[in-house]
């Protein structure tokens, strides 16, 4: 099973996204509901045997993009320690954002993935 990990962005976008829940809702424990939702559905992509997700080169080296909800997850796979040995979740955002808007002004965080 491949590590996971989230980089800088990804965990930006869960925390703009439960801010987000909390003002719409007036309800910190949705937040919390739906953010464990999705943090639970990465773990689930962590587990499986094979690859996921649509191929995004247009928005990055092995990219690949899965949907949850209204959101997009954008991870991808690295052989680091072996085949598939780490699944980068790389950004979740609303799927009505402006994605080339995004990736293109999307700040380098330094963390090569």
């Amino acid at each position: 099973m491949p590590r996971l990990v989230y980089r800088a962005a990804a965990r930006r976008g869960i925390a703009e996204i439960a801010a987000y829940i909390e003002r719409e809702t007036q309800s910190r424990s949705a937040a919390d509901t739906f953010i464990g939702s999705i943090t639970d559905y990465c773990e689930h992509i962590a587990t499986l045997s094979s690859m996921i997700g649509r191929p995004r080169p247009e928005l990055g080296a092995d990219y690949r993009s899965v949907t949850f909800g209204n959101y997009a997850i954008f991870l991808r796979y690295a052989d680091e320690t072996g085949p598939r040995s780490h699944l980068y979740i790389i950004h979740i955002l609303h799927g009505a954002r402006d994605l080339d808007a995004y990736f293109n002004d999307a700040p380098n965080d330094g963390e090569g993935a």
